[in-house]
């Protein structure tokens, strides 16, 4: 892992870990894009029905992305007028079961 600093000593120490934090996202979130990347084909149905499994593994790819960019939490300081805005938590979530019923009723 060559964009990591080499860490002189043992261990990794709390200034390590909070100097090498936007590093490590930013390496986490290309892992999870590529995983992401691998099974979107597999979630689509491009060679065929979509495989179950591959949609499990790509909810839990999304989730742990709404967890890494904490869409999950509200916003600080958001405004009082923008109400009417569905969270992107809830998006996703409704998208997510409108697919797992087109699958479950063969329309995919």
């Amino acid at each position: 892992m060559d964009r990591v600093p080499e860490l002189h000593g043992k261990g990794i120490g709390d200034e390590q870990v909070a100097e090498s934090a936007p590093l490590v996202r930013a390496l986490v979130v290309e892992r999870l894009e590529k995983m992401w990347a691998a099974c979107e084909p597999q979630i689509l149905g491009v060679a065929g029905k979509p495989d179950p499994r591959f949609m499990e593994t790509g909810v839990r790819i999304v989730d742990r992305l709404i967890r890494l960019y904490r869409l999950d939490a509200p916003v600080p300081n958001q405004d009082a007028g923008d109400g009417d805005l569905v969270p992107m938590v809830d998006l996703v979530s409704r998208g997510l079961a409108e697919l797992e019923a087109r699958m479950n009723d063969g329309s995919l």
